[in-house]
């Protein structure tokens, strides 16, 4: 039953999820944008949740029956979400911006001789601002966007201006004005293409992605292993896994599978599972991962992954707080509060039917901080890495699917107690043959033998069965004297 066939349940629920993930957006709040200018270090303070709902689905669905094989476009939609808790949108939060941040590290390491030109275009596009930073409602910075003006004349500020217009990034409002958002450009999107296994033939390959954006490998990293695409798309998972397996899952946004590693046995609603943790790693120590450093001589430390290979854009992506990350990052901050609790990835999962039950994936999204002499605004800065938000992309099923969960188990507990009832019986049976059997051993009936009066005149002596009523006469008389 646990495949992705035409006409399964399953298949259903995979093309398109029938409930929302919750997902949840903190900001850090920049408290001290002119120190930072000034070489002082980046005081945050977390400004959250912001809240949405996320709902999955698969577009333009094809079957190919020869490989057993299901291709597919992701797509997500989020809709805003007010609950207790959740905050209006309407705060006010300072941020570094983006555009002139991600600008200035992006030509550093493609054109470092372009600087001078870019540190022109921020003064004319941006109305010679004083800092890095920019201020607007949490709303605009997250879906709605802020604008960004490309009325401009010069020339620095016309030349890159004419890159943004073609960037993916940003949505073009009018002739002159365009808009950013950290996460408006994913919101209804469609995603690059995905091949993955049906599990029709084989239960072991249910959901493994087998090809990405047409590619059987990606040609993001430095080697193979790096490149290689495994596991699922972290929606589904094989049946009748052993905990040892781990849970591996394909993430396209960060161009690499991850392995989520069992760590203990739980129950979620009544149901035996598994609980499962990830990291990202150490690429500074650990030679597989070092096909993820920037060059081979530079390597992020523990805990920090470097996008820029896959997304083209200079970002950072840690846990939460920096959560199990190298501590000279925490010390590069102040005002962040790691805890395991709040920002570990912690998925529930039921391994006999391979359903996630419970699932928190948790990223957070920094960029570095580095002085650079050629553009003004960037002279006086301390090298660090600033967290700018992270997001909560979690579930937990609801008892109208934990109950067919808990019908598979009471159906097992009622197997695995009939088997031991008709064991016994069969014992006791046996057991009762064997007694009988013993008992009666050795015992036979034997039919009676009666002697009968000779008569005289005849030779011989005649014995009479009284089972057949035949007479012998052919035993002598010396013969019976034998006996």
């Amino acid at each position: 039953m646990i495949n992705l066939g035409p006409g399964n349940d399953l298949r259903e629920m995979f093309i398109k999820v029938p409930f929302p993930l919750s997902i949840k957006v903190y900001l850090f709040n920049v408290t001290n944008p002119m120190e930072i200018q000034n070489g002082e270090k980046p005081i945050v303070k977390e400004v959250g949740p912001f809240c949405y709902e996320e709902w999955k689905e698969k577009i333009d669905v094809t079957d190919l029956d020869a490989d057993d094989t299901i291709s597919y476009n992701p797509k997500d939609t989020f809709l805003k979400k007010t609950r207790p808790g959740c905050r209006t949108g309407q705060e006010y939060i300072t941020i570094p911006h983006p555009m002139i941040l991600g600008l200035v590290n992006m030509v550093v390491r493609q054109k470092p001789g372009a600087l001078s030109l870019v540190n022109k275009a921020i003064k004319s596009i941006y109305g010679n601002p004083s800092s890095i930073f920019v201020t607007a409602k949490a709303d605009d910075i997250l879906y709605d966007g802020v604008i960004i003006n490309c009325g401009v004349s010069d020339f620095a500020g016309k030349a890159i201006c004419s890159q943004l217009k073609g960037a993916d990034m940003l949505k073009k409002i009018s002739e002159n004005e365009l808009v950013f958002s950290l996460l408006g450009p994913m919101n209804g999107t469609l995603q690059k293409r995905i091949k993955a296994r049906r599990g029709t033939r084989d239960h072991r390959d249910v959901g493994r992605i087998v090809e990405y954006d047409s590619l059987n490998m990606m040609n993001v990293w430095t080697t193979d292993e790096c490149n290689k695409i495994e596991g699922t798309d972290g929606t589904i998972f094989p049946p009748l896994m052993q905990f040892s397996d781990g849970l591996s899952s394909f993430s396209p946004s960060l161009c690499r599978s991850l392995l989520a590693f069992f760590v203990k046995k739980t129950k979620y609603d009544g149901i035996p599972c598994g609980e499962y943790t990830a990291n990202l790693g150490d690429m500074s120590t650990n030679e597989k991962e070092k096909c993820y450093c920037t060059t081979p001589d530079t390597c992020l430390k523990k805990g920090m992954m470097d996008l820029f290979k896959c997304s083209g854009v200079p970002i950072y992506v840690s846990l939460p707080h920096f959560y199990e990350s190298d501590e000279s990052y925490l010390r590069g901050v102040k005002g962040l509060s790691p805890n395991k609790t709040k920002h570990a990835i912690r998925i529930l999962f039921e391994r006999i039917t391979g359903s996630p039950l419970s699932a928190r994936k948790r990223l957070q999204f920094n960029m570095p901080l580095e002085p650079n002499q050629k553009v003004d605004l960037f002279k006086n800065f301390s090298a660090t890495v600033i967290p700018v938000f992270w997001i909560e992309e979690g579930v937990d099923l609801n008892r109208t699917y934990t109950g067919q969960l808990k019908s598979l188990f009471t159906l097992k507990k009622v197997v695995k107690v009939s088997k031991w009832i008709i064991l016994f019986g069969s014992l006791t049976g046996l057991a009762a043959s064997g007694y009988l059997f013993l008992k009666n051993n050795g015992t036979a009936d034997i039919t009676s033998v009666h002697e009968i009066k000779r008569d005289d005149n005849k030779s011989g002596i005649s014995m009479v069965h009284h089972s057949r009523g035949q007479i012998n006469h052919g035993m002598p008389e010396n013969d019976l004297n034998k006996y």
